[in-house]
């Protein structure tokens, strides 16, 4: 099974909050930091199974008040 990548850009004091939303989701995408910007703000692969995308949209959109992960792509 090939898996799919979605890009977000998170600020580094919440990426370990990222990874615990999506572990609470079920395993729904696994995270992994690429890099920072020069602001500090870490760039995230999401990792996440075909068919999920919708899904994974929509923990990140109910997760926006507690962790503010701009998608890039």
């Amino acid at each position: 099974m090939i898996s799919e990548a979605l890009y977000v850009r998170v600020p580094r004091a919440e990426v370990s909050l990222l990874r615990y939303i999506l572990e609470a989701e079920d395993g729904l995408a696994l995270p992994t930091t690429i890099g920072a910007d020069s602001a500090g703000r870490e760039v995230v692969q999401l990792r996440f199974a075909p068919g999920a995308r919708a899904s994974l949209l929509r923990a990140l959109t109910a997760a926006a008040p507690l962790c503010t992960a701009e998608i890039l792509s």
